[in-house]
């Protein structure tokens, strides 16, 4: 069973601990001025009414399903309204949703009907690739009523994944965007006050049993065939995914409807969710590991949950104060003051300095907002178990042997699978040795193995319905790695194989950007996620941008591994060849830690690990033409502060070293064969690049160090007789990154 549809966030997630509150608080202070639809401050004459709408609303179940609230609106406001303004998960599609205010015709929900706030319009808004969008919806003038006014949301149909969605914040606006309902006439519902359906313990111990081993449909729709996969077959095996994300008693029972059982029966899954001891840290609406301030001050088991977003950013520019601040910095304080009055890069650009991008540094994404909404917890699931797509072959198969068995963790087997050794005595001792490492790559290797003819990519005949199933196999090897690394509390327990320089957070593993699309060449296009090249991007760019919040190497990178970061790099162009919406700050935080992967106290002698300024992202990204467009949205006085501090930060760590240590006698150089669309941004001989930094602004005394220390490279280089090579990226030339 697969959970019931794609959710939204108010920004007021009372999971949340005190100290999200604060922060969400300043957060929520700064990012009205950032919103497309800008709300004015009229909540001084805002209408309260006598009784709350609880958010969200949830409008799940069969097709037609409605849920209606009712608010007041005092007569001298009613005349005023002139939309409404919405913020929805779950629209997959076009005209999946309606609404009726009163006794107003049905208005449904599409990209023509509605104006979708930025930056949820540029990927594709309803139907694409953010499960949340806010929207505001023109209504006539005489629509609205004096008194009281009932608005209904109608689920119109499913297509035979989804079975409904969830308003988690409306308001009515007026000419001038301005609030008509006041915050009190809202409140939160809270997972906490929920009581199981049923309190019978038979009735507990029937929900597990069927979570277990119910003969399950594939969807509600007409004919839809009977499945192999049970509900913990895609989620966690107990269920706890359910309660961890805060699912509600009706959205359980509803998906149960879906996959073809009865009430009674969805009501008993839903009492034995209840029943688990598992917290409910998150709600479906909130992207799991969505990063902001303040979430590594939290216990690391609310790390899932994410910050919430009411931390996803409307503008990417609104980032950069949190990549070179301090959160406790007064400047970096001002500076969000300032991006929330009017986007002021006066107060942006004395932040900017070369610290920030120090290659022994450790800027930590985890705490850094962004304005890309990653996937939420429905987007985790497969869509189509293994087992439904490939039959008895994937059960045979080394890749689901690899996992283990849920009945017996520990029973001997041919090879030692990933869940006995987690649940071994021993589990310190397999997380120091590293060999907890060794055996989530072995399985990262047997799916590979599984999906051999799609990841070498050779003379596939993509369809809709193979993406999915390809993709869907990738998705249920993370949502199962999920599973365990909850189960058995992996996320806090870096340090022990990585020591004091470690994360203080992480995955043991690489299996988050494995399940981007191009991991097994699926097309953009029709073929592709959602059924376009951008909403397949996304998928790509978001997977990754995952990779780097759980695993971004622990400054223990060797070669390639475990982020290809020109690869990654790469990516932001592939986005915004199809977005048109360049994110340099988003970028700025990836180039920083691609700097920041290797271990400090590694020279460049050791050719895998050690500092190799040709075997990185190096400064000429910041003058390079193909990357112009990419930071076209900061102010030439931000740009040129970005390129003189990564220019001087690289160049100061370049000179840390003798030039003699880069080379060895008789031994080739391996530089990075990136594609020619990337342009050269690695492995290059930046101090040729001298003129075009000039150009740039950038400080002469900086440029004129930058060329000797190029000379003394250079020189040294041919009295090695040292010949420069090239090392073939993992990523193929037809297609980015194919076989992660």
């Amino acid at each position: 069973m697969v959970a019931d549809m794609p959710i939204a966030d108010s920004g007021r997630d009372r999971r949340a601990s005190l100290a999200r509150h604060r922060l969400g608080a300043k957060r929520q202070r700064f990012a009205a001025s950032l919103a497309v639809a800008v709300f004015a401050s009229g909540l001084a004459r805002a209408a309260a009414p006598a009784t709350a709408v609880v958010l969200p609303i949830e409008v799940v179940g069969e097709n037609g399903r409605t849920s209606s609230v009712v608010v007041d609106v005092p007569a001298q406001r009613a005349r005023e309204v002139r939309s409404l303004w919405m913020q929805i998960h779950g629209l997959r599609f076009a005209d999946m949703a309606s609404v009726q205010i009163n006794n107003s015709a049905w208005f449904s929900l599409n990209n023509d009907t509605v104006v979708i706030a930025e930056p949820g319009n540029r990927y594709g808004g309803i139907g694409g690739g953010f499960s949340t969008l806010k929207m505001t919806l023109a209504i006539p003038g005489d629509v609205i009523v004096d008194g009281v006014n009932t608005i209904r949301f109608r689920f119109n149909k499913s297509d035979g994944v989804v079975s409904g969605f969830r308003v988690v914040a409306f308001n009515l606006l007026t000419g001038d965007s301005s609030k008509v309902l006041a915050p009190d006439a809202f409140t939160e519902d809270d997972p906490d006050t929920w009581p199981a359906p049923l309190r019978d313990p038979d009735a507990v111990r029937a929900g597990q049993d069927l979570w277990q081993r119910a003969q399950l449909q594939a969807s509600s729709l007409p004919h839809a065939p009977q499945i192999r996969a049970h509900c913990s077959d895609c989620h966690a095996h107990d269920g706890r995914d359910l309660k961890y994300f805060g699912y509600s008693n009706a959205s359980i029972a509803a998906r149960s409807r879906f996959h073809g059982l009865s009430d009674l029966q969805g009501q008993q899954i839903a009492s034995y969710i209840r029943s688990l001891s598992v917290r409910s840290l998150g709600r479906p609406w909130n992207p799991p590991y969505q990063p902001g301030p303040g979430l590594d001050a939290q216990p690391v088991a609310n790390w899932a949950a994410g910050a919430g977003l009411s931390w996803t950013l409307d503008s990417d520019s609104a980032t950069l104060p949190f990549i070179f601040a301090a959160s406790d910095d007064v400047a970096r304080r001002s500076a969000t003051d300032g991006l929330a009055a009017s986007l002021d890069w006066s107060a942006i650009v004395p932040l900017i300095n070369r610290h920030a991008f120090r290659p022994d540094g450790n800027l930590n994404p985890r705490q850094i907002p962004i304005s890309l909404q990653l996937p939420d917890w429905n987007h985790w699931l497969p869509s189509v178990h293994p087992l439904d797509a490939w039959g008895p072959v994937f059960q045979n198969s080394e890749f689901f042997e690899l996992y283990g068995s849920i009945e017996s963790p520990s029973a001997a087997k041919s090879k030692q699978s990933l869940r006995s050794a987690l649940a071994s005595p021993d589990l310190s001792e397999f997380i120091s040795s590293g060999r907890i490492v060794t055996l989530f790559d072995k399985w990262t290797s047997a799916r590979r193995a599984f999906l051999k003819s799609y990841v070498e990519g050779k003379g596939v005949n993509w369809t809709p319905d193979l993406a999915v199933r390809a993709y869907s196999t990738q998705l249920w090897q993370r949502v199962k790695t999920w599973e365990m690394t909850q189960e058995f509390g992996l996320e806090g327990r870096g340090h022990e194989l990585f020591g004091a320089s470690g994360e203080a957070r992480t995955w043991f593993n690489t299996i988050p950007a494995a399940t981007e699309p191009v991991a097994v060449n699926i097309p953009d296009g029709p073929s592709g996620m959602g059924g376009s090249a951008l909403t397949n991007e996304y998928f790509d760019a978001s997977w990754y941008e995952l990779q780097l919040l759980l695993n971004s190497g622990n400054h223990r990178h060797r070669d390639r591994l475990p982020v290809d970061w020109i690869y990654v790099i790469g990516g932001f162009q592939d986005l915004y060849a199809e977005s048109r919406r360049p994110e340099p700050a988003r970028l700025l935080v990836a180039l920083i830690k691609a700097m920041q992967s290797t271990d400090p106290r590694i020279g460049p002698e050791d050719f895998a690990q050690g500092w190799r300024p040709s075997q990185n992202v190096d400064p000429t990204i910041m003058v390079d033409a193909v990357w112009a467009p990419m930071f076209q949205s900061l102010s030439n006085d931000a740009k040129r502060a970005v390129t003189e501090s990564f220019l001087a930060a690289w160049l100061e760590k370049n000179t840390q070293y003798s030039a003699g240590r880069y080379f060895r006698v008789g031994l080739a150089q391996s530089s990075y064969g990136t594609p020619a669309k990337y342009g050269n941004i690695s492995g290059s001989k930046v101090w040729e690049a001298a003129p075009l930094f000039m150009a740039a602004g950038v400080d002469p005394q900086l440029v004129r160090q930058l060329q000797k220390w190029g000379a003394s490279y250079a020189d040294t280089a041919a009295r090695f007789q040292y010949s420069p090579g090239t090392a073939q990226s993992k990523t193929p030339a037809s297609k980015k990154g194919g076989g992660k």
